[in-house]
C-alpha cells in the first residue's frame, strides 16, 4: 500500500550484507508458553522463549538505512509437525518501513520503539528499547566467549532456514475479521563470528499513559516465568529475508 502508485517497493527476497545479534533465551511452563499462542499454534513439549535484538545494515527498501528490532518468540508447533518453530507474539522495530511491510504481508504483529546501538565491551553485550521516554525491555549477555569453528559451522548448518510463525489478524466492520490466519515466515543466516554467555532480560512495567501501545504486552511478558535460562547467544554475519517463502498457513 497505497497500491494506486504500483506495486511494493519492498522485494522478493532482501539480502542484508551485514548484522548483528543478542539472543536470550530461557525455558518457560506449558500454560505460559500457551498464553502467548494463538489457536492455530500449540506450546512445544519444553516452551523457549527467545528475545532477540537485531541491528540490520544497508536495507534494500530503505534505501540503504538500517533499522533496529527486538524480536519476542516462544517455541511451538503447528498441525502434524513435530518441528517447533517460533511464533512471535510482538516485535518492536525503529522503523515505519520494517513495521509497515511486517505487518502487512508477513503477519508480525511490530510495534514501534526507540533503541540505542548496542553497547559493547570485550565480553559483553546490552540493548534497552523505550516507547516515548518509558523503558520496555532492558537485555544483558556477560561472560561472552567465542565459540569454535565446528560451533559455528553446526549454529549455521541451523541457521540456513529460520521458520518464525505469524498470525494475520485484521479486524472487520462486525463481529467477522477480514483475515484471520496463521502465516510462516523464512530467514536465512549465515554467521560469521559468534559467541556465547550469560543472558538476563527484563520486561519493565510502565504505566498506560507512559507506553500507551506496548504497556499492556511488557506487562503480559514481565509475568512469564523462568523455569531455566539458556546460554545467550551473541554473533556477526548477514541474513536473507526471504518473502517468496511466507505462506498461508492451514488453520
Amino acid at each position: 500500500m497505497p497500491a494506486l502508485f504500483g506495486p511494493s517497493a519492498v522485494p522478493d527476497r532482501s539480502l542484508i550484507p551485514f548484522a548483528e545479534v543478542v539472543s536470550i533465551s530461557f525455558e518457560t511452563s506449558v500454560a505460559a508458553a500457551e498464553r502467548l499462542l494463538p489457536r492455530f499454534f500449540r506450546a512445544a513439549g519444553q516452551p523457549v522463549v527467545t528475545v532477540t535484538r537485531i541491528d540490520y545494515q544497508d536495507v534494500d527498501y530503505l534505501g540503504g538505512r538500517g533499522y533496529r528490532e527486538i524480536v519476542v518468540s516462544v517455541s511451538a508447533l503447528h498441525g502434524d509437525s513435530d518441528r517447533p518453530s517460533g511464533f512471535a507474539p510482538v516485535m518492536w522495530v525503529t522503523e515505519p518501513g520494517a513495521l509497515i511491510s511486517g505487518r502487512e504481508f508477513m503477519g508480525f504483529a511490530k510495534l514501534p520503539a526507540t533503541m540505542d546501538a548496542i553497547e559493547k565491551d570485550d565480553d559483553s553485550r546490552r540493548f534497552r528499547a523505550a516507547e516515548y521516554d518509558a523503558v520496555l525491555v532492558e537485555g544483558q549477555v556477560s561472560g561472552l566467549r567465542p565459540l569454535s569453528d565446528d560451533a559455528l559451522a553446526r549454529v549455521n548448518q541451523s541457521a540456513g532456514e529460520v521458520r518464525t510463525y505469524g498470525w494475520k489478524l485484521i479486524p472487520g466492520d462486525g463481529a467477522e475479521p477480514d483475515a484471520d490466519h496463521p502465516m510462516v515466515n523464512v530467514m536465512r543466516w549465515n554467521y560469521r563470528r559468534a559467541w556465547s554467555g550469560d543472558g538476563d532480560i527484563r520486561f519493565h512495567r510502565p504505566a498506560f499513559r507512559d507506553a500507551p501501545l506496548s504497556a499492556r504486552v511488557v506487562d503480559a511478558l514481565a509475568d512469564v516465568p523462568v523455569v531455566a535460562r539458556r546460554r545467550a547467544f551473541v554473533a556477526e554475519g548477514s541474513a536473507e529475508i526471504d518473502r517468496t517463502a511466507t505462506q498461508r498457513l492451514h488453520g
